[in-house]
């Protein structure tokens, strides 16, 4: 009968999720930076307190612009840009 063979990461994980991290760090520490930037921005937005604040000003802020009067001979004055 043959043994399976587990490993390293394998037995990190079945140990606990610390013993893992540890592990990947030791082995690929810029895989683990990676994922962590990528992971914390949307669990810091979940937690973040001033959150409402935010979301206030962006519904207090105008996104429709009037467009500028175009000049246009004998409705309009002259341009004044030019």
């Amino acid at each position: 009968m043959a043994t399976r063979l587990i490993s390293p990461a394998q037995q990190a994980w079945k140990k606990g999720i610390i013993p893992w991290l540890k592990y990947a760090w030791d082995t690929e520490p810029v895989l683990v930076v990676s994922a962590a930037l990528g992971g914390i921005p949307p669990l810091v937005y979940l937690v973040w307190p001033f959150k409402h604040i935010t979301e206030e000003s962006n519904r207090l802020m105008p996104t429709k612009y009037p467009n500028p009067i175009r000049f246009v001979e004998g409705k309009t004055g002259p341009p004044t840009s030019i």
